[in-house]
């Protein structure tokens, strides 16, 4: 695709660009299911979309943004810029601790709608949900989040940045007010694309892109949501037109449930035998919040936790990475550090075994280091 575009670019973003990019929109719209291809356009990533959202709802004095302490880093760094802006809407955070469960989580933010929401006329509240987290890798009953949005007339936001090719999604089913996922990561496309899904409902309600587009209309104009984002200036189109033939690859590999049970089922047989190389345990042993990527506790005690560097989890990313050749993210979650494995088409147990020495070696390595013992 990219030879196509540079073989004759005036020709490709003056005339073929638009068929490509409604086509993918139509594919990504069957995909998801939802009910108009003009709900689904094209971001660069996760992250990029809810900005986006974030900016058009042009939260007010008094509004009420909800997010979790699990919220990815540069999410809640969102947040907590639009709580600092002027005006300011006030930003509750929702703690939640693993291991748990999938019916604690829900309760948890129930009981905090009830105990902490507080509005007065106009007032808005706008909740910010991960379908699943990053860290820890943890699929949430996120259906039933914005199922309790809903009850409680709150706006959902779901950052399903994991999730489309992870697990299904079924926007009619699910009815969130907003959601936003990355292609590159699960769906095998190339790097950057995101999906920005937007009923027609709350078209109106999506002034603005970022940057804006040619296709801004002023008020009271009608919004027209999918025309804004057509042409967002020159960027690199073929990340997003790369979405046809990654879903053409999909079906030649059997199709979504064909990988998303050879995924799943290696999540869990790589994390159990890295729990046995590692002498530790799976933070979902029960198998309940686990779909492509599973969480595993690293050999290392509070006691040597305190005595590590506090950018412990940095140094192991480091050392896997330029001495091991290998990846597997870890994060400090409840006083503890844990490693999230991610199982795709390409890998086997054996891989797993592999990271897990390598993460036995690079704790067994810092500890003797923050001792002075050898």
């Amino acid at each position: 695709m990219t030879l196509k575009i540079e073989s004759k670019p005036d020709h490709f973003f003056r005339i073929d660009l638009y068929g490509y990019m409604k086509a993918v929109r139509e594919s990504l719209a069957t995909f998801i299911n939802a009910a108009h291809t003009d709900e689904v356009v094209m971001v660069s990533n996760a992250t990029h979309g809810i900005n986006v959202i974030l900016h058009n709802l042009q939260l007010k004095e008094g509004d009420i943004l909800i997010g979790f302490n699990t919220t990815y880093v540069a999410i809640s760094s969102t947040l907590r810029r639009y709580a600092d802006a002027t005006p300011t809407p006030q930003l509750q955070i929702i703690t939640l601790t693993f291991p748990t469960t999938p019916e604690a989580i829900t309760s948890t933010f129930r009981r905090h709608i009830e105990q902490n929401v507080k509005r007065t006329a106009g007032t808005r509240v706008v909740a910010l949900i991960d379908a699943i987290i990053s860290n820890p890798g943890a699929l949430l009953p996120w259906e039933e989040l914005v199922q309790i949005c809903k009850e409680n007339g709150i706006v959902s936001v779901v950052d399903a940045a994991h999730a489309i090719g992870q697990i299904p999604l079924d926007m009619q089913r699910a009815d969130p007010d907003y959601l936003v996922s990355n292609c590159h990561k699960w769906l095998y496309t190339k790097r950057s694309s995101s999906i920005l899904y937007t009923p027609k409902r709350n078209h109106q309600s999506m002034r603005w892109t970022f940057p804006i587009s040619i296709g801004y209309t002023s008020p009271p104009n009608e919004v027209k949501f999918a025309e804004q984002y057509e042409w967002l200036g020159t960027i690199d189109y073929a990340p997003y037109l790369s979405v046809i033939p990654a879903l053409q690859f999909r079906k030649e590999l059997g199709g979504e449930d064909r990988i998303r049970s050879y995924c799943h089922g290696l999540a869990r047989e790589g994390g159990s035998k890295m729990a046995e190389i590692l002498g530790t345990e799976l933070m979902d042993k029960d198998d309940k919040f686990t779909a492509n990527m599973v969480d595993v506790l690293l050999p290392l005690s509070e006691e040597e936790i305190k005595i590590l560097p506090s950018d412990a989890p940095d140094i192991i990313h480091t050392r896997l990475l330029e001495n091991w050749h290998c990846m597997s993210a870890v994060y400090k979650h409840n006083g503890k550090i844990w490693t999230r494995a991610s199982a795709q088409i390409w890998i086997e147990v054996s891989d797993f075994e592999y990271v897990a020495r390598a993460l036995a070696t690079i704790c067994r390595d810092l500890v003797q280091e923050a001792t002075g013992s050898q």
